[in-house]
């Protein structure tokens, strides 16, 4: 039975299901000869699809079609409410042979945005993490306005891919007080750049600032500028993969973040910076990430 619907009807959107072949010149037992690909849903068998995104109020469409025991082929549809974060949706097909489904992302295109779902097959009625899957047999990216789905592209881990490329605006933070910028919740980020700009007030001391890594209590990186900045001064520094440490004679500073440091939920960015007064002010930093999903959070 599909959410929300009768028995071999489509749970909203179109229509209940229709027959979509002409009535059979051959009669065949289905117990005798059966489709290609194996999955035989019982009656109280239902598709789970475990989704996952890191955009708000995210829309998907699942569009299947099965094979009856009398030999039908029949369609339907499920629309997903809006989802952020995470969450299970279902369908059934009362019982019959799935023949394919196609998902795809209906709420719209939004720069840096990904949704990544797992197709199973479970008995809960309202399936979530602790629920028993019996048959886990599709999972991949989906995208806005293009379908992907099962069978197409071969299955994927969340984390396979080149990433999604984003620049995020970081936190604006106070006077006298160093950024901190913290990982979110089920993402994981290679770090690619990060760019903020250090204003110091007349208070005559030498500053240097500096950058870190950290798990959330371990620091496994750091590095600090190799130059001090002086009082009433504005200097820019930029942090980027594998470069050399530079000064370009402009008040932009360069330095190195290691090449291979993928950080995921709970894991800090922070600048960290020596004799920084009360009156210095950090300005909203900019970092650029490739970001994948990330199922422990």
């Amino acid at each position: 039975m599909a959410l929300g619907g009768a028995p071999r009807t489509a749970p909203n959107g179109p229509p209940p299901s229709q027959v979509q072949t002409a009535p059979n010149l051959v009669q065949f037992d289905p117990k005798l000869v059966v489709p290609s690909q194996p999955l035989y849903l019982q009656r109280n068998d239902v598709i789970a699809f475990n989704l996952l995104t890191n955009g708000p109020n995210i829309q998907v469409r699942a569009n299947y079609r099965w094979l009856t025991p009398a030999g039908e082929i029949e369609e339907g549809e499920l629309n997903t409410p809006p989802t952020t974060g995470a969450g299970f949706f279902t369908l059934g097909i009362y019982e019959g042979w799935l023949l394919s489904f196609a998902a795809r992302v209906t709420s719209g295109a939004v720069l840096g945005q990904w949704a990544f779902i797992q197709a199973l097959i479970t008995r809960a009625n309202n399936p979530n993490a602790q629920s028993p899957m019996h048959s886990l047999f599709w999972s991949g990216f989906i995208y806005s306005f293009t379908a992907n789905g099962w069978p197409g592209l071969p299955a994927k881990e969340i984390t396979d891919g080149a990433g999604t490329i984003r620049v995020i605006p970081g936190t604006f933070p106070g006077a006298g007080s160093e950024i901190q910028e913290t990982v979110p919740a089920q993402r994981r980020w290679a770090l690619l750049s990060f760019r903020t700009t250090l204003t110091t007030n007349a208070t005559v001391a030498n500053r240097i600032a500096g950058i870190t890594l950290d798990d959330g209590a371990n620091i496994f990186y750091a590095i600090h500028n190799q130059g001090a900045q002086a009082a009433g001064a504005v200097v820019t520094y930029n942090f980027a993969l594998g470069v050399q440490p530079y000064i370009d004679g402009a008040n932009n500073n360069q330095l190195p973040l290691p090449v291979t440091a993928p950080i995921k939920t709970g894991y800090h960015i922070r600048t960290n910076s020596v004799n920084l007064q009360a009156g210095d002010q950090y300005s909203q930093a900019f970092y650029e990430v490739l970001e994948w999903g990330q199922w422990d959070s």
